[in-house]
């Protein structure tokens, strides 16, 4: 099967650079070099790295498109006021470029990566023969999108991260074109993310992050904004410490917005230096390293999560997850299967979040029960092998 895989304009293909949706496509192509299953031509933006580490790559074509577009600015422009007045016209110099070549190519399947907006440009430059599936990431086609049916109806498939997503996603639909409408949960390097018994390694991240020793780790990772609950964490943990001072609150992550930023900060500088550290970005590859000195990893979002890839990494690694039940997150979690503890968001997270640190801080066996239970689940679901098997099934 000859299928064209579009990535986003905004990071490249190999994931030298980071990105959630770039590195889901990574392990799309690793699964194809392990068991060759479809000839796999990837549409990236271009990138020296990237283009670099294509060349180890031998069942995947890779065409790097320049990027660069002197009036990017006015196109931007341009789409804003369109989108505001519901217009059905979006401009982009990659998408121009990408369709160029694929012109000249004939596919069994194209897939776009997360972007609906991309779709009718493609449907009407290549034809109504072309079978075209959406890969969606995110909760972006769904009754609040003005022209989310239209986009379905030019779809021969929308595969969604989650059941949560796929619901959305057949609520905007027209109801002959619900049937279009799958779920592909999400992958996880489990290589890359399985328990380290090497205590070196652990030895040294703790020495990174200050984090004395004998002290319970209590573990955040990912964007440092509200709405992923990063605020409401603090503020949980602020109390959990007047119960049980050796808590130690580890933040990795980066902001997102100033004044996000300056609220977060506050709450900070209210907790004793030495009861948290606030490590910047660190990279998909160091993660789990970082990870193996939690005795619990805390993710309490406020928003409703696609998927929730944070969480299922966690799983992979058999960690102690404490989390909301925002979105996507209880089918990951799953229900009265033990493989963590989720907080139902609304006024009264606060205590429920103080509650749920203290639990898991005042019982090792508790811990050590739910990281095995989300470790054995995450194989079960979320391996990465099988994954591009899996997705041609979806298509049919």
């Amino acid at each position: 099967m000859k299928i064209a895989l579009i990535c986003t304009e905004k990071q490249p293909v190999p994931a030298v650079r980071g990105g959630a949706v770039e590195t889901l496509v990574d392990l799309l192509i690793q699964d194809n070099e392990r068991n060759p299953m479809a000839a796999l031509d990837i549409y990236s933006i271009d990138d020296p790295a990237a283009r670099l580490q294509s060349e180890g790559i031998r069942h995947t074509r890779f065409f790097f498109i320049k990027k660069n577009d002197p009036f990017h600015f006015i196109r931007c422009m341009m789409n804003r006021v369109f989108n505001k007045y519901h217009i059905s016209i979006y401009s982009d110099m990659f998408l121009h470029r990408t369709i160029r070549l694929l012109e000249k190519h004939h596919y069994d399947w194209i897939i776009v990566e997360n972007r609906p907006k991309f779709i009718k440009s493609l449907r009407r430059h290549l034809g109504s023969k072309v079978r075209i599936a959406l890969h969606l990431h995110n909760d972006t086609l769904n009754k609040g999108c003005y022209e989310a049916s239209s986009i379905v109806l030019l779809c021969d498939r929308v595969l969604s991260v989650s059941s949560f997503i796929n619901n959305r996603v057949q609520t905007a639909a027209s109801e002959q074109d619900k049937w279009k409408a799958r779920v592909l949960y999400n992958r996880i390097d489990h290589a890359l993310f399985r328990p380290s018994f090497d205590n070196r390694f652990s030895n040294r991240i703790r020495e990174q992050c200050g984090i004395p020793e004998n002290r319970p780790v209590v573990l955040y990772y990912g964007r440092l904004n509200i709405e992923k609950g990063v605020l409401e964490l603090i503020k949980a943990f602020t109390r959990a410490r007047k119960v049980k001072p050796s808590l130690y609150l580890v933040l990795l992550g980066s902001y997102t917005y100033k004044k996000e930023q300056k609220k977060i900060q506050e709450a900070l500088d209210l907790l004793p230096k030495d009861s948290y550290s606030l490590m910047n970005y660190i990279s998909h590859v160091e993660l789990p390293a970082y990870l193996s000195v939690a005795d619990m990893v805390a993710l309490p979002s406020l928003c409703n999560e696609a998927f929730g890839l944070t969480i299922a990494e966690s799983m992979m690694l058999g960690k102690a997850i404490i989390t909301t039940d925002a979105g996507a997150i209880p089918e990951l979690i799953g229900t009265g299967t033990g493989t963590g503890l989720v907080v139902q968001t609304g006024n009264s997270i606060g205590p429920r979040l103080t509650d749920a640190l203290l639990r898991c801080a005042a019982r090792p066996d508790l811990r050590n029960r739910l990281g095995a239970n989300a470790r054995k689940t995450a194989l079960q679901r979320f391996r990465a092998n099988g994954y591009l098997k899996e997705l041609l099934e979806k298509l049919n």
